[in-house]
């Protein structure tokens, strides 16, 4: 396995069954490629151009607070979906020890890491859920309708300091708004044929808005910087739960 350095968590009771047990229900390994990358997204308009012309920028964490979201969601979505399932968490070093996420995966074809293979022997897993980012266009939930502009993937912020928005409880306007989002997909790979049999598109932003002082002047500081990352892993683990349940339920 070298060039991946990863820790096996076993999670939940199912994970400690013994192998006579749970060979009578399916294996999952759970492999979450989110990052560690916050992306800010700031609308800027360009006269003239339907082209992205929106400002980008983007900044680190440290310890994997998404993917660890991500995995702690699986693990519960597969225990209530399937109490006879086993699922193992593979808790990687960095979103790109597999190489680049968004090349795992060719059309419904799973494109095998040489150093992820043998970790997938020897658990006997059937399945890989695999999540990773997606990119697709900026559709970002209002009171009353979608707005924003550009492209966004990952997860992150868009940020929109001259739209006018309403609140919801009154007619009151307020003028620009935050955005937290988070772009990604969920792959049911069928480890028999490195086949995905089942796939959603997650693509979830909401506008924030606030009557804070200080956020009025600039909506990025509607949430504490504790409050943005919660926001996100909160978006992260809503969307898993509601959505696993389903994709594997046909399996």
């Amino acid at each position: 396995m070298t060039g991946l350095v990863l820790a096996l968590a076993a999670f939940g009771a199912a994970a400690q069954t013994p192998d006579n047990t749970a060979a009578a229900g399916r294996k999952f390994v759970a492999v979450s490629l989110l990052g560690d990358t916050i992306h800010m997204i700031t609308r800027q308009d360009k006269t003239g151009s339907m082209l992205d012309a929106n400002l980008r920028e983007s900044f680190e964490l440290k310890g994997g607070v998404f993917d660890q979201a991500a995995l702690s969601a699986v693990e519960q979505s597969v225990r209530k979906a399937d109490v006879k399932a086993t699922v193992f968490g593979l808790k990687l070093a960095s979103a790109n020890v597999l190489g680049e996420p968004g090349a795992l995966l060719d059309g419904k074809r799973f494109v095998m890491p040489a150093a992820l293979a043998p970790v997938l022997q020897q658990l006997q897993a059937s399945h890989l859920l695999l999540i990773t980012p997606h990119r697709g266009e900026a559709n970002i939930k209002t009171l009353r309708d979608a707005i924003g502009m550009g492209r966004l993937e990952g997860q992150g912020f868009f940020i929109d300091r001259d739209a006018v928005v309403r609140f919801e409880e009154s007619s009151e306007l307020s003028k620009g708004y935050l955005a937290p989002f988070s772009y990604f997909k969920i792959s049911v790979i069928d480890l028999a044929g490195n086949q995905v049999v089942a796939q959603k598109l997650v693509m979830r932003a909401e506008s924030l808005i606030t009557r804070r002082k200080e956020a009025v002047a600039d909506p990025w500081a509607v949430l504490s910087d504790g409050e943005k990352v919660e926001a996100l892993r909160k978006q992260i683990r809503e969307e898993i739960a509601g959505s696993l349940p389903d994709l594997i339920g046909g399996l």
